[in-house]
């Protein structure tokens, strides 16, 4: 199975308990906490990691969470 495969895939699952499980490996496998978590790890103010271009922002649900290691890419998803 390839990428988009893959994406296809988990893009038509329904079922909550599979996408968690899928959002927990994922988690696992990525540098990834909130802005806060991530100013304290790196030393710096939570505005400095949400207007810096160095970090990924995602939104899930009502929180921000940074990916360290992703530089931002501004695309729409």
């Amino acid at each position: 199975m390839n990428y988009n495969d893959i994406i296809k895939a988990v893009s038509n699952l329904e079922d909550q308990e599979k996408l968690v499980s899928i959002l927990e490996l994922c988690v696992n496998s990525l540098n990834i906490d909130t802005i806060s978590e991530t100013a304290r790890k790196e030393n710096k103010t939570p505005r400095g990691i949400r207007i810096s271009n160095q970090y990924r922002k995602v939104q899930i649900g009502k929180a921000t969470l940074a990916v360290t290691g992703l530089k931002e890419n501004n695309l729409p998803f």
